[in-house]
Order: structure tokens, then sequence, then C-alpha cells
């Protein structure tokens, strides 16, 4: 691979742990550093649905009114206000994994039956 514009090659050395990566190297004249990755799924596995939904496939900051499954609750919320996906500090808050109501199936019709009273 060529080095983009603008950037300078570096020595440094990769290891891999499972999904986490540890890269560690030196640069002239900052020194050592060493930092760690973990490495993302590319589809989140997302199992089977909660009852009444189905997944939409999506993992982003819900809108209002949406529904997404909270890992804290352990099931569906209905966002109450638009996601930004940073925190109150900035700091990003990654996303939520969309959920789409199931239509609800028509229920059937109630029909009241006049009993004749008994003499």
């Amino acid at each position: 691979m060529d080095v983009p514009d603008g950037y300078e090659k570096i020595d440094a050395q990769v290891f891999r742990k499972g999904d986490e990566l540890l890269v560690v190297g030196t640069l002239e004249p900052e020194g050592p550093f060493a930092f760690s990755l973990k490495m993302a799924p590319a589809e989140p596995d997302l199992g089977p649905p909660p009852a009444g939904f189905e997944w939409t496939g999506e993992v982003r900051p819900p809108k209002k009114d949406e529904w997404f499954w909270s890992d804290l609750k352990g099931q569906p919320v209905r966002a109450i206000e638009d996601e930004t996906g940073v925190n109150r500090f900035g700091e990003p808050t990654g996303g939520r994994k969309i959920l789409k109501p199931l239509a609800r199936p028509e229920r059937p019709k109630l029909r009241l039956v006049k009993r004749e009273e008994e003499a």
C-alpha cells in the first residue's frame, strides 16, 4: 500500500487477540506509543426479534417515536425524542438496534347476543 499524501510511514507492530488489536510502535521524537482497538462485527448479531416486532437491520440513533432495543432495560423502548448519537460530554454513544412493530392482527369482531329471559 502506498503512503497517502501528508502521512509518513512509521514502524509499528500489530498483535491480535480475538476481536481486539494492539498496536505498538515508536514515533520520533515523541517516543513510544501503544493503543488497542476492539473490532465490531460486520453485521450485529441481533438474534430473534422480541414478540410483536421485527428487526430493521439498522444500528443507529433512533428518531422520535421510533422503537429500539434497550440493552439496559432488556426490552423494546419507544424514543421520546431524536437521539444525536453523542452524550452530554460530546462522546459518541454508538447506535441502537432499531425495531419495527408488526402490523396488529385484526381482532375478531365482537358480537353481542341478547339472551331471552326464561319464565
